[in-house]
């Protein structure tokens, strides 16, 4: 990267200071990966962005430009059992937050948000089915609140459902059917874990 580009990648007026603005900046992404539903191309995205802007401010003050170190992170397994794997991927949200919270480097950010996507892809691939569920969804992109999805699963569980499979086998609980169809279609058209 020249000195050229770093200016475009981290733009600054003379009298910035330069910390500040970085500090500034990495709160900006903070807020908005905590902020939005993961799409996988929408993060991925923002995490090139985020690098450069990296890059850039590294150069700009005179630091050595490090890449983003391949952490590696305990592969999640989510259970066939909806309100198991409801608490866990709720359980992992709130860490992956805290994480976000907590970084006060790019890189940081950078490592987490991927783990954080690993995790998205994992526990959409629960729900995914190829199947045709002819509800209407509200938004595609928009998370349903926590404490309506674990209401809707102890209503299915009360009604003798318990796994995924039981979603379209007894198509009686239609706030499941519509978060079935809502990540079945974030999988399918956005390639979120994509592996099937």
């Amino acid at each position: 990267m020249t000195l050229q580009e770093a200016k475009l990648f981290f733009p600054f007026e003379e009298a910035d200071d330069l910390d500040d603005l970085y500090a500034e900046r990495l709160f900006e992404y903070k807020q908005f990966f905590i902020s939005k539903t993961p799409i996988r191309k929408v993060f991925e995205s923002k995490l090139v962005k985020l690098k450069q802007m990296h890059d850039a401010y590294c150069l700009l003050t005179n630091m050595p430009i490090v890449e983003v170190e391949n952490k590696q992170y305990n592969v999640v397994q989510f259970s066939d059992e909806i309100k198991s794997a409801f608490s866990e991927w709720e359980r992992l949200k709130s860490q992956v937050k805290q994480e976000l919270t907590i970084a006060n480097h790019a890189l940081q950010l950078i490592q987490t948000i991927s783990w954080y996507l690993s995790i998205v892809d994992t526990y959409r691939l629960k729900w995914y089915t190829e199947e045709l569920i002819e509800v209407e969804i509200d938004q595609l992109s928009k998370d349903p609140d926590p404490m309506e999805i674990l209401q809707a699963i102890n209503d299915f569980e009360q009604s003798g459902g318990k796994t995924f499979e039981d979603i379209l086998k007894m198509r009686s609980n239609i706030y499941l059917l519509k978060e079935m169809k809502r990540l079945s279609l974030l999988v399918k058209n956005y390639g979120d874990g994509r592996s099937i």
